[in-house]
């Protein structure tokens, strides 16, 4: 999954006027936080509480990468 993340950004900023993609998992979901970290994202901020899943408050993180 990394390496699918780190060649799709490539594609999206060899081909895109775009210079920032960002990833919105929630704050419970360890396992994209890390493929995300791993794919070159950085954390950018926690907004706490945002989301309700089954009866769960849940927080969503914003990653980012920058080209």
């Amino acid at each position: 999954m990394t390496q699918a993340i780190k060649e799709l950004v490539r594609l999206v900023f060899d081909n895109f006027e775009i210079t920032r993609i960002f990833a919105t998992p929630f704050g419970n979901n360890f396992a994209s936080q890390r493929v995300l970290e791993k794919a070159g994202f950085t954390l950018e901020g926690v907004f706490e509480n945002v989301y309700v899943k089954n009866g769960i408050k849940l927080d969503e993180l914003v990653y980012a990468i920058r080209k």
